[in-house]
């Protein structure tokens, strides 16, 4: 039960940092005209994880400990809660390198300018989140199912 408790803990400041992520780069995109088009992919795909991260949350907070627990601890022992919030942590590092700093506008020229993600890094961060989202999203399909049989037989 401790496990758990920490693993929900976990999914709590995933939610946090890629709701962080995702107001900064929305921002970013606001203030730039002709930002370049990988982040707005980056930023779609850390969107999905924020939303299967708060399902996961609504599960456990829906008290279906059984499903939820076995979800989340399997997440938990493969590692995907470690590697969402290294590679969250890495866009957000990479986007707060462009923003723009007020009254200096010669680095706001070369901000804009400079995307610090090269192609490879950028096709790598998109795969990564990707397969993060969809074992995100296989967690929370396989918590319904098991609810749902959990249903059914009562």
């Amino acid at each position: 039960m401790a496990e758990l408790v920490g693993t929900v803990a976990s999914v709590a400041q995933l939610i946090s940092l890629s709701g962080e992520l995702l107001a900064g780069g929305y921002g970013f995109l606001a203030k730039v005209a002709r930002a370049p088009s990988e982040i707005r992919s980056l930023l779609t795909e850390a969107a999905a994880i924020n939303s299967l991260l708060a399902q996961l949350q609504c599960l456990t907070d829906a008290k279906s400990e059984l499903p939820t627990g076995d979800a989340l601890s399997t997440l938990e022992r493969l590692g995907v809660f470690r590697e969402c919030q290294t590679t969250l942590k890495s866009i957000q590092k990479a986007l707060t390198a462009c923003e723009q700093m007020h009254g200096n506008d010669v680095k706001n020229f070369g901000r804009r300018l400079i995307w610090p993600f090269k192609e490879r890094e950028t096709k790598e961060a998109l795969q990564r989140l990707h397969h993060l989202r969809d074992l995100l999203a296989n967690a929370v399909e396989a918590n319904n199912a098991c609810v749902s049989v959990l249903d059914v037989t009562k």
